[in-house]
């Protein structure tokens, strides 16, 4: 596999850098997460453990949502650059456009691209929703990526530039 590229080994250390204090344990990590075998390593439950599930509650169109970034996508937003500031509104956004629409959302799988800004990069935000429970609604990041990915049995939102 392909190692990581330098900008996203610095963005991973200096969020280690908060979590870990033993420098020989940081300097090991680092040294993976420069090597060929960091991918992979971005997937072990040691890692994941220093990027905790985040859980954010919003209410786009008058409707509470929880939404629970899980570790793994939490691992990829810090990666990446990307805050959980703008995943959110990016979330709130396609419901917000789901509503406009009148698109019901429905439990199952949801493929969302969008910009988390104007000038932004595209990201594709792969999200499950849970539960709908009448006027609310539970969902979960499962990954986030840039760029676009399709998956032929999720549902595919392309929102416009916000």
């Amino acid at each position: 596999m392909p190692a990581l590229r330098d900008d996203e080994v610095r963005r991973l250390l200096a969020y280690l850098r908060q979590h870990i204090s033993d420098q020989d344990e940081l300097a090991g990590v680092e040294d993976i997460l420069r090597s060929d075998e960091a991918q992979e390593y971005l997937r072990e439950p040691e890692l994941l453990a220093y990027f905790p599930e985040l859980t954010r509650q919003l209410h786009p169109g008058g409707t509470e949502w929880k939404l629970r970034i899980i570790p793994h996508a939490h691992l990829r937003m810090v990666q990446r650059g990307f805050s959980s500031d703008g995943i959110v509104k990016l979330f709130a956004r396609f419901i917000e456009y789901c509503v406009e629409r009148e698109i019901i959302i429905t439990r199952g799988a949801y493929t969302i691209f969008g910009r988390l800004d104007p000038r932004a990069r595209s990201v594709t935000l792969r999200v499950d929703v849970d539960e709908i429970d009448g006027q609310s609604g539970k969902a979960h990041v499962v990954t986030i990526t840039v760029g676009r990915l399709n998956d032929d049995d999720d549902m595919t939102i392309n929102l416009p530039a916000a």
